[in-house]
C-alpha cells in the first residue's frame, strides 16, 4: 500500500492572490564576443568554468553595464553561446545572487525563477522541483540535474538534489523544456546545470561566517592559489549546523570542495574536481490537516513533531570527476569526461496517514530505506567550427549500481499498515507490543545507459538553423533477496530478478534570427523521454516490452535590449505535451500497465530588468512572470492494491498554480558602499487535490538584504537577510487521489547575519 505523494502549496489564513513574476539575471561574463555578426563566439572551447566573481550591487548600474543577455552559458546548446542567442528559455542564478539572498539550502536558489515551481519538507530535505507544470511520477523524474555537465540520477531513476555537494556550486543554469536530444533519459520539462565555482591562479582567501534564526551557524573557508606552472588550485571547506524551526529538525553538514586546473599549452588542458559530503538533518514531518488542507489544532502548533523517533535524513556522498579538453586542429576541439561518485543514504521517515479525530492519536507509518550507490559515467566529445558551420557530436556511458532496503515497523492489521500511533495527550508511542518489523525491500539493481548524439548549425546572415539528434540504449538488472510480512512468524516471499531495456532517438531543431544586433528570435522543437523504469520497488512488478514516455514540445521567444541598455528581457510562448505515459488499468480483474496517458503543458515564460538611474541613481529592478496551463488530457487508471477507478481526464494537474513571479528592487548607495534588494516571490491559486475539489492558496512572500562593504576597502562585506519579512503561514500538502492527508509548514520569519572576510 504505497501511495505517491502528490504535494501542493497553500497559504494558512492568507487572501487568495494573482501573480505576476520576476528574476534578476545581473551575473557577468568572463567571455567575449562580438554578437553584431553572428550568434556564435569565436571560442570553439565548451568546458571552461564559471563567470568571476559579480560586481557589487552598488556598482552594478553604471552607464557601461553589461547587458544581462550577454552571458555566456553552456548548457542548452553544449557550446559557449551569448544567452540573447540561445534557442531556449533559459535563466542563469550567480552564487553571488543566491548568497546576498541567504540562501541556504539547495533548490532555494530557483523560487523566483519563471516556469519553476520548487517545493520541500523540512529543511533543505525531500526537495522537488517541477519545470512548466510536468508533475513527477513519484520524486524529481521529470528532469535532468547536472553537475559541471554530469548527469545526477539515482539507482531509481530519479534526482536527489540534496546529494550535490552544494558548497562547490558557482553558477546554476535553468533551461526549460524537453533536453534529450542533448542529454538523454528524464529530461522531459528541462534541464538544471550547477557548475562549479571558478578557479584562477591568483592568491587568495575568503572565510564567510553566518548566524541566524533558530541555533543556525555557517562556517566557510576557501583558498586559491597557483601550483605548477599553468596550475591553479581552488580548495573549499564548510560546516553548518542548526536547531531547526520544529521540534527535532536539527542539522549538521560538513562538505569539502577541491578544483585543479592546469593548462598544458599545446597538450590541453585538465581539470579535475572532488567533493565530500556529510550531512544529518533530523525531520518532523507531515501535520494532520482536514479535508480542506487546513491545519488540525493540536498541541505544539505549527512547530510540534509527530513523526517516528529518530527520523532524520543521513547522506554521505564523494565525488571525482576529471574533464580533459584539446585542441587538435583549428576550430577542432576534442573534450574527455570522466566521473564516479559514491552516495550513502538512510532515511528514517515515516508517511502519514489519514487522521481520525476519534482515535485520540497521530499516525504515521514507521518506514526506513538505505542505500549505497556507486555511479560511473565517461563522455567523449567533439566540437568542430568553420566559417558558418558549427558541427558538435559525442558519445557517453553510464552505470549505476545500486543496493537498496526498506524496513517496515508498526501495527499491521486490517486497519494498519505498519502504523506507528503516537498519542496526542502525552506524546508517546502508543500500542508498541503490537509492532512488527519487515524487510520490504533487499535489491540491488544495475542500470547502464549508452548514447550517441549530433548537433550540426549552420548560419546564413542573420539566421541559424540547427538541427540535431541523439540515440540512447538503456537497460536495467535488479535482483531482489527475500522479503517478510508478519514479523518473526510471519510470511516469507522469495526474490528473483527483473530485466527490461529498451532504446529511443529524440530529435531536435531550431531556427534563429538576428533581428538586429541586441534582438534575436527563435522557434524550436525538441523532444524528451523517460525510461519509466521507476523506482527499484515497483521495477519487479512491472510489465516488459513498455514503450518510453515522451515529451514534445514546441516554442517560439523573444530576447533583446531596448532603449541602449536600461531594459533587457524575454519572452517565451510553449506547447509542450506528454503521450505514452503509464498507466495501470484493469483487465478481467487484474491491474495492467499500458502507455495510455497524456499530459498537455502550456504557457507564457517572461524575464526583464531595467535600469532606473534616471530615476534614481544605481536603481534597478528585475521582473519575471510565468503563465501555466498544465492539466490531464487522457488520466483514467485503477488503484492497483484497490482497483478503485479513477479518472481525472480534463482536470488541473494537482498542486500547478497558473501565476507564479517575483519582483526585484536593487538600490546601491556606492559612496557608502552600501547595496539593498527588496523582492516579494508570488504563488497564484491552484487546485488542492487531483479531483479540483478546491482551488485556492495564492501567497506573496516580501524578503530582503542588506551589504555593507565599508567605504575604500573591499576586504570585508557584511550582509543582513530576511525571509518571509511579515511572517505569513505557508503550508505544503500531501494529498492522495481522495484529497489531502497532511501538511509541511514552511519556514517562519528568518534573519541571516553574514561576515565575509577576503584576503
Amino acid at each position: 500500500m504505497r501511495r505517491l505523494l502528490l504535494l501542493s502549496t497553500i497559504l494558512a489564513g492568507s487572501p487568495v492572490l494573482s501573480a505576476s513574476a520576476a528574476l534578476a539575471a545581473d551575473v557577468s561574463s568572463s567571455y567575449t564576443a562580438d554578437h553584431t555578426t553572428g550568434r556564435h563566439t569565436d571560442d570553439p572551447h565548451t568546458t571552461g568554468g564559471q563567470t568571476p566573481a559579480a560586481p557589487q550591487a552598488a556598482a552594478q548600474t553604471t552607464d557601461d553595464a553589461q547587458s544581462p543577455l550577454d552571458q555566456i552559458i553552456i548548457t542548452a546548446t553544449r557550446r559557449a553561446e551569448a544567452l540573447r542567442d540561445v534557442p531556449a528559455s533559459v535563466s542563469t542564478v550567480s552564487r553571488e545572487d543566491f548568497e546576498q539572498k541567504g540562501v541556504l539550502f539547495i533548490g532555494d536558489e530557483l523560487t523566483d525563477l519563471p516556469g519553476v515551481l520548487v517545493s520541500k519538507n523540512d529543511m533543505g530535505t525531500y526537495t522537488s522541483i517541477t519545470l512548466r507544470g510536468v508533475p513527477s511520477k513519484v520524486h524529481n523524474d521529470t528532469l535532468v540535474v547536472m553537475m559541471d555537465g554530469i548527469p545526477y540520477v539515482t539507482g531509481d531513476d530519479e534526482v536527489d538534489l540534496e546529494q550535490l555537494p552544494y558548497s562547490a556550486v558557482g553558477r546554476v543554469d535553468v533551461v526549460r523544456g524537453p533536453m534529450s536530444a542533448l542529454y538523454g533519459r528524464g529530461a522531459i520539462s528541462g534541464t538544471i546545470n550547477y557548475l562549479t565555482r571558478e578557479v584562477t591562479d591568483e592568491t587568495k582567501g575568503e572565510v564567510t561566517l553566518q548566524a541566524g534564526s533558530d541555533g543556525w551557524l555557517h562556517g566557510d573557508a576557501l583558498l586559491q592559489t597557483s601550483t605548477v606552472k599553468g596550475g591553479a588550485l581552488l580548495l573549499d571547506v564548510g560546516h553548518e549546523r542548526g536547531d531547526g524551526w520544529r521540534d527535532r529538525t536539527g542539522r549538521n553538514e560538513t562538505n569539502l570542495f577541491l578544483k585543479h586546473q592546469l593548462d598544458m599549452g599545446d597538450a590541453g588542458r585538465l581539470t579535475v574536481t572532488a567533493t565530500w559530503v556529510d550531512t544529518r538533518q533530523q525531520l518532523a514531518g507531515e501535520l494532520p490537516v482536514d479535508s480542506r488542507g487546513e491545519l488540525i489544532n493540536l498541541p505544539g502548533g505549527r512547530e510540534a513533531n509527530w513523526n517516528e523517533d529518530n527520523a532524520g535524513f543521513y547522506k554521505r556522498m564523494a565525488t571525482a570527476t576529471a574533464t580533459y579538453e584539446r585542441d587538435l586542429a583549428d576550430g577542432l576541439v576534442a573534450t574527455t569526461k570522466l566521473h564516479i561518485r559514491q552516495a550513502l543514504t538512510s532515511a528514517l521517515q515515516g508517511f502519514a496517514t489519514e487522521y481520525d479525530p476519534t482515535a485520540g492519536s497521530v499516525t504515521f507509518t514507521g518506514f526506513r530505506v538505505d542505500g549505497n550507490t556507486v555511479t560511473g559515467y565517461g563522455e567523449q566529445q567533439l566540437s568542430w567550427t568553420r566559417g558558418p558551420w558549427q558541427v558538435l557530436g559525442g558519445v557517453s556511458a553510464e552505470q549505476v549500481r545500486a543496493h537498496h532496503t526498506e524496513h517496515w515497523t508498526g501495527q499491521l492489521d486490517n486497519t494498519y499498515y505498519y502504523g506507528e500511533q503516537r498519542s496526542i495527550l502525552t506524546g508517546q508511542n502508543i500500542d508498541t507490543d503490537e509492532w512488527v518489523t519487515d524487510t520490504q525491500l533487499n535489491a540491488y539493481g544495475r542500470e547502464r545507459a549508452y548514447a550517441a548524439y549530433l548537433q550540426v548549425d549552420r548560419t546564413f546572415g542573420p539566421v541559424t538553423l540547427d538541427v540535431g539528434g541523439r540515440y540512447d540504449y538503456f537497460e536495467r538488472h535488479v535482483v531482489y533477496g527475500d522479503t517478510t510480512s508478519g514479523g518473526p512468524n510471519g510470511s516469507i516471499t522469495p526474490g528473483g530478478t527483473a530485466y527490461d531495456d529498451n532504446a529511443h532517438f529524440s530529435p531536435k531543431a531550431s531556427v534563429t534570427w538576428k533581428v538586429t544586433p541586441q534582438v534575436s528570435a527563435y522557434v524550436a522543437y525538441g523532444q524528451g523521454f523517460s525510461a519509466a523504469f521507476g523506482p527499484l520497488w515497483s521495477f519487479r512488478t512491472r510489465q516488459t516490452g513498455l514503450n518510453p514516455e515522451l515529451a514534445d514540445n514546441v516554442e517560439a521567444g523573444v530576447k533583446g535590449d531596448a532603449f541602449g541598455g536600461l531594459l533587457s528581457g524575454s519572452v517565451t510562448v510553449y506547447r509542450l505535451q506528454r503521450h505514452d505515459l503509464l498507466q495501470v488499468v484493469e483487465v478481467n480483474g487484474v491491474p495492467q500497465t499500458f502507455n495510455t496517458g497524456e499530459q498537455l503543458s502550456q504557457g507564457v515564460e517572461l524575464a526583464g530588468s531595467a535600469r532606473l538611474d534616471a530615476l534614481v541613481p544605481h536603481l534597478s529592478a528585475d521582473v519575471t512572470y510565468g503563465y501555466t496551463e498544465s492539466y490531464w488530457l487522457q488520466d483514467r487508471f485503477v488503484e492497483s492494491d484497490t482497483l478503485i477507478q479513477r479518472d481525472f481526464t480534463g482536470k488541473r494537474v494537482q498542486g500547478m498554480p497558473r501565476h507564479t513571479g517575483s519582483i526585484a528592487l536593487n538600490q546601491g548607495i556606492p559612496a557608502w558602499g552600501l547595496s539593498a534588494k527588496l523582492w516579494v516571490e508570488m504563488f497564484g491559486d491552484y487546485a488542492y487535490d487531483s479531483q479540483n475539489s478546491r482551488i485556492g492558496g495564492g501567497y506573496a512572500l516580501w524578503n530582503t538584504t542588506w551589504t555593507w562593504t565599508p567605504p575604500h576597502q573591499d576586504t570585508v562585506d557584511l550582509g543582513l537577510t530576511v525571509r518571509n519579512l511579515f511572517d505569513r503561514k505557508v503550508n505544503l500538502i500531501e494529498a492522495d487521489d481522495n484529497g489531502p492527508l497532511g501538511a509541511f509548514p514552511q519556514p517562519p520569519r528568518q534573519i541571516l547575519g553574514t561576515v565575509k572576510v577576503r584576503f
